[in-house]
């Protein structure tokens, strides 16, 4: 066999650098393409697990701030709006009232539990406890009184108050006395039996 020309030698050296080139493409090069997409896939796939991490985390905490915010909001109008009339208590926030705004705190009368209802008639699912509470003091510890009931935790309403001027005398000094007519709200329609007849309403005097 005789000699390669130097032109087939050269062609043959190509062929052979072009399929090893292949061959390096095929074994190295293309494998970490393939890994490299694969990462970049499972980059995406981490990245997107993450935000819908995130999501659920900033839902479950917004949900617990609510239901704090709601337990809150919910022990609060049982404050003021409990399902039972509570008077005991009631009587002494009233009275507790009265010595902070220096007044003495004469008497209070206690009326029946009766069921509210809307303007059209039916049924407003609570009930009414109408008090009066008679005071005596200077004008200006009256109004302090007034503005201290609207901010009791309990829900408590003023629908009338009276003032009497009262001229010194030879034992006392003058000094006005208020009667205020209130309403305390319980949650709910209270059962009551009426009264039999002639029984009055239920009255406690109080002495300073």
């Amino acid at each position: 066999m005789g000699r390669l020309t130097a032109t087939t030698q050269l062609i043959i050296g190509v062929a052979l650098i072009v399929v090893l080139a292949a061959v390096i493409v095929a074994l190295v090069i293309m494998p970490q393409f393939t890994k490299a997409s694969d990462l970049d896939a499972q980059i995406g796939q981490a990245e997107g697990d993450l935000v819908t991490a995130q999501a659920l985390v900033a839902r479950r905490q917004s949900a617990k701030a609510q239901s704090a915010a709601n337990e809150v909001e919910l022990m609060r109008i049982a404050n003021r709006m409990p399902d039972s009339p509570q008077l005991p208590s009631l009587i002494i926030e009233l009275q507790d009232l009265a010595n902070a705004a220096d007044l003495e705190f004469v008497q209070i009368t206690v009326g029946d539990v009766t069921e509210a209802t809307t303007p059209e008639g039916a049924p407003a699912g609570y009930s009414v406890l109408e008090m009066t509470a008679l005071l005596r003091g200077d004008w200006a510890n009256l109004v302090d009184y007034s503005h201290r009931l609207h901010k009791l935790d309990r829900g408590i309403r003023v629908t009338n108050t009276v003032f009497t001027y009262i001229a010194e005398t030879d034992e006392e000094p003058e000094y006005v006395e208020a009667t205020f007519t209130l309403h305390a709200y319980v949650m709910g329609v209270i059962a009551q039996a009426p009264p039999a007849p002639g029984t009055p309403s239920t009255e406690t005097t109080t002495t300073p």
